[in-house]
């Protein structure tokens, strides 16, 4: 009996050590901020600072900094990019809960109101949703919201009943087109739907989401940027590109704005497709990185590794990331891509931030197109806008 008992607790304790030894457990991601949030937000305090001093008339938008002077290169606010420096402003105060910074955010907010009916392009979602959805969501104020409203309208206007997509430009090379980038434009119509604006919207932006699914994501997961669509059919006459090196290739950041844009479709129609998209994207982002996590700016690029990175591509894909995260439920898989933001946010604060350089931005070496493009290999404020906001989210977890 006493032998019986013997081998029972030694086969209990085996087993419980080669539980606990199995491969196939993974930990929960660590609650404990690793990342020097902090330090990074009172840098990028000092850095905000010194831009709204530089562009002191809140008329004119920060887009890139000059490799001599360091000094933001500008646009005004009909560029697409024009509303990420609110953005900036509004997160600092977000962090911050500082006025001043939420004066600043108001005031380039404000100065871009006449953009609310921009019909022209399909960015107008850029333009709005980083300055007057960040608005609103940290003030409540009806203002923002009645903007938003009128701005998702101007959105839906360019939306084809035909073949249910957004059309992204009116240029003479292209009939229909649509970009992976621009599922970060759609966002807009689900805001405007939500906040009492028309509920059309959102099957409108559903719509547009599995189409790009269905035109522009690759079986091996990598993205084509310009899909030219046929205006009377919806199908597919060509494949191009703005930014990136080819049709056939598979620009950073495009793939990030893919896997950001599909995880708010999910979040938003709670539609399984657009989650497993925002998956399929993310997989080949991961697969492909060097060993730095900091993204070569097209990946598909013969010249790697002898060019030039994108670091914006790194913290808008860290920020879609930890936003795919909040929506799944606990697991290895969710640690995985948890876990790779973490590596990219790690990076980009070791490794790209602008400390010791004369830019005004937040991070280095990030690049808006190729090599001989303008802003490249530079700050693009999109870039420190992404970083701001994925930290933001790092911080509180899941």
């Amino acid at each position: 009996m006493k032998k019986l008992l013997y081998y029972s607790v030694m086969s209990l304790i085996i087993f419980a050590l080669i539980s606990c030894a199995s491969p196939e457990q993974t930990p929960e991601p660590s609650s404990e901020v690793s990342i020097p949030v902090d330090e990074i937000f009172d840098y990028a305090a000092q850095q905000l600072a010194k831009s709204a001093a530089q562009v002191q008339d809140g008329e004119t938008f920060p887009f890139y900094t000059d490799k001599e002077t360091g000094e933001w290169v500008t646009m005004d606010d009909s560029w697409w990019a024009s509303g990420f420096f609110a953005g900036c402003l509004w997160l600092m105060y977000e962090y911050t809960g500082d006025e001043t910074w939420k004066q600043h955010a108001a005031n380039w907010t404000n100065s871009m109101e006449n953009q609310k009916t921009n019909t022209s392009d399909a960015d107008i979602g850029y333009r709005i949703v980083n300055s007057f959805w960040q608005a609103y969501r940290l003030t409540k104020d009806d203002h923002y919201k009645n903007v938003l409203i009128e701005s998702a309208g101007s959105l839906a206007s360019r939306y084809s009943d035909k073949i249910g997509c957004v059309k992204a430009y009116d240029m003479e090379q292209w009939k229909f087109p649509i970009l992976i980038d621009h599922m970060m434009n759609i966002e807009l119509m689900f805001i405007g739907s939500n906040l009492g604006g028309n509920p059309v919207w959102k099957t409108m932006a559903e719509n547009h989401s599995i189409n790009t699914v269905r035109t522009c994501i690759r079986e091996d997961g990598s993205s084509v940027q310009v899909v030219d669509l046929d205006p009377e059919t919806g199908e597919v006459l060509k494949h191009d590109t703005l930014c990136g090196l080819s049709g056939d290739s598979a620009w950073a950041r495009g793939q990030g704005e893919g896997i950001y844009g599909f995880a708010i479709a999910y979040r938003e129609t709670k539609n399984h497709d657009f989650l497993e998209a925002a998956k399929k994207l993310a997989d080949y982002f991961i697969e492909n990185l060097p060993d730095d996590h900091v993204p070569f700016w097209d990946f598909k690029d013969p010249a790697i590794p002898n060019v030039i990175r994108d670091a914006s591509a790194a913290s808008m894909t860290a920020d879609g990331l930890l936003e795919m995260c909040s929506l799944m439920a606990p697991g290895p898989e969710r640690d995985k891509y948890w876990n790779a933001a973490v590596d990219i946010l790690e990076s980009l604060y070791k490794n790209y931030m602008t400390k010791g350089t004369n830019s005004l931005g937040i991070i280095n070496h990030a690049s808006f197109q190729g090599k001989d493009a303008m802003g490249a290999d530079t700050s693009l404020v999109f870039g420190d806008y992404n970083f701001l906001s994925a930290l933001l989210k790092y911080k509180r977890g899941l």
